[in-house]
Order: structure tokens, then sequence, then C-alpha cells
């Protein structure tokens, strides 16, 4: 069929002012904490979310949003889609409270076989039940520590001090078990709290009370751990779908790639780090050694306590055995 002058003219117009299919928007994602970008938790999420960037040519880009509150409120925010992922300690779920009773698991590579193990299923399905989340995976800053303002010699000297206490269930009951006084403070407010003396200790992790110059106000720390530090990553399940199948799959693989790096081996290695740092700071007494042994007589009848309470029968035993 012959054309008209006219009608070429205007075909080629048309070619001319239609616009280049467009280039597919990235997806941009972001990601919360609690503490700043010194803790190692964050120097991982750095990390990752650099080279998902990087491996997906910007099709996928994280957005660090960090000192972003209460670990609570940035759990909550994931359910309700006004962030996207999270990296936590707190949930609010029994079914990961439990696992921080001190000396249940014995360090981060423990922790991380029981969240790979059944007991560990039951903990991420109760997490999507209840925030429409995806648990990626579990790591740690490091383990668990007791910090005190005044020194300490036992465990029996805790008798009435006000420790602040994670929101997580079993440290309140810990401290309780030890005579002391669980206190809670929202992270952000735990520097003045033991500055200002409403709290004559704290429980956290050790990298994370240096990240936050925590040992500026609370000067003495007890050697042995209370407690692993398991770290929850998880994206809400709306953001997740935002992700083609293949950038699930990668951002899946990344995070398996980094994990033992980043969140096992290095909280393991950077103890005695984290520990001469301390004694740098306040001094070579400043470190205090403790009956771990004692710790973990102390803490086993709670934990068994705990635990059954939670997962039934035998399950004290399918961790200790994981």
């Amino acid at each position: 069929m012959k054309m008209t002058k006219r009608a070429l003219g205007a075909t080629a117009l048309a070619a001319v002012a239609s616009p280049m299919p467009a280039r597919a928007q990235a997806v941009r994602l972001r990601y919360a904490n609690a503490s700043n970008e010194h803790s190692l938790t964050n120097q991982f999420a750095a990390a990752f979310a650099n080279e998902l960037r990087n491996r997906t040519n910007g099709a996928v880009d994280i957005q660090l949003v960090l000192n972003a509150g209460s670990e609570q409120s940035i759990v909550e925010s994931v359910a309700l889609g006004s962030m996207d992922i999270a990296l936590t300690g707190y949930s609010g779920l029994p079914e990961y409270d439990v696992l921080y009773v001190p000396s249940l698991l014995k360090d981060v590579v423990h922790g991380d076989r029981v969240f790979r193990s059944a007991i560990g299923q039951r903990a991420a399905e109760a997490l999507q039940r209840r925030y429409r989340a995806r648990l990626i995976g579990g790591g740690s800053a490091g383990n668990f520590a007791l910090s005190t303002r005044a020194p300490i010699s036992s465990w029996e000297d805790l008798r009435n001090r006000k420790i602040r206490v994670p929101p997580f269930e079993a440290y309140p009951e810990a401290v309780r078990r030890l005579g002391g006084v669980p206190t809670p403070v929202p992270f952000n407010e735990v520097y003045l709290a033991l500055q200002q003396g409403v709290a004559d200790g704290l429980i956290t992790v050790l990298n994370i009370m240096l990240a936050n110059k925590f040992s500026e106000v609370s000067r003495f720390v007890i050697a042995g751990d209370f407690g692993v530090g398991m770290d929850k990553i998880f994206i809400g399940q709306r953001s997740w779908a935002r992700l083609s199948a293949d950038q699930q799959a990668l951002f899946e693989r990344i995070f398996r790639e980094m994990q033992e790096d980043w969140l096992i081996q290095r909280p393991i290695r950077n103890k005695a780090t984290d520990h001469a740092a301390w004694r740098a700071a306040n001094g070579p007494n400043s470190v205090i050694d403790l009956d771990v042994g004692a710790l973990e007589r102390l803490m086993e009848p709670l934990a068994r306590e705990m635990v059954t309470r939670v997962y039934g029968a035998g399950a004290y035993e399918q961790i200790k055995a994981a």
C-alpha cells in the first residue's frame, strides 16, 4: 500500500516524538537499625548493600537508616511497611527470646546451627505470622556482656543492683535469678541512664557497648559471656515481593556468602580486641573474670523451664545437641 508524502512525514515525526522505552526503575529498600555506623552489624549491612547494588547494576538499592529508635519500633515499622529491612535482636517473640538465656547457646556458631534447625524454623514461622516478614538469616555483632558502673567480685554482688536489660524476656528473668533489679531503658536513652545512675549497669553486646561509648559511663565489664547475641535480618513480605525471582535469589545468595565471615567469625575474632579496647579505656582491672561455670549452673533451670514452656518437652535437649 502506497503512502502519501504527508502520511510519511507524519509517521517520521511520530517516531521522533515517541519516547524511548523507559529503563526499569530501581527497587529502593530502607534498612533500619538502632545503633550507629561503627557497630559490626551495620558495617555488614553497608557492605551487603554495596555488594547487592553492584551485582544488580543498581537495580536494587538499600538505604541505611541508622540510630533509628528502639528496636521494637524498628520491628513494628517493618510490619507496617514504613521500613523494608531490619537487623535486630528484638523480636517480641518467645520463640526467639528464650534463646538469650545465658549459657543456653554455647557461642555464635552454635546459635547459627539452632537457627537452621527445626527449632529455628518454628521461630522463623512465628516471625512471619506476627510481622508479615521473611527471615533471611541470623548472625551476631558478638556475645552479650554484663557491664557495671562499680566493680563486682561475684555474681552475688549483683543483688539489688539496677541492670538495664534488653527487651527480651530472658534477660529480666536472668537478672532476677541473680538478685538484681531488671530495669528496662530504651536503647537511645541508655547512656544518659547510666550517667545519671538510673541504671547501675547494663546487658548488651560488647561491640555495641564500645560503639556507643557506654564504657564511658559503665566502666567495668564481665569477661565471660552473658548470652549469645543472635540478631535476625528480615524483610517485609510486601518489600520482598517487589524483587524479581532472580533478585530474591541473589539477595539470599549474597547473604549466605557474607554471613560466615561477617556475622559469625568476625564476632568471635573481635572479642579479644574488644576486651583490649575496654582495658585501654578504663584500666587493666576493668575487665573482670567471674566463674562462668557458676553462672551456667544458676541459669540452667531457667533455660530448661523457658524453653520447655515455649517449644515443649525435649526442646532443651534439642537445642543443646544442635
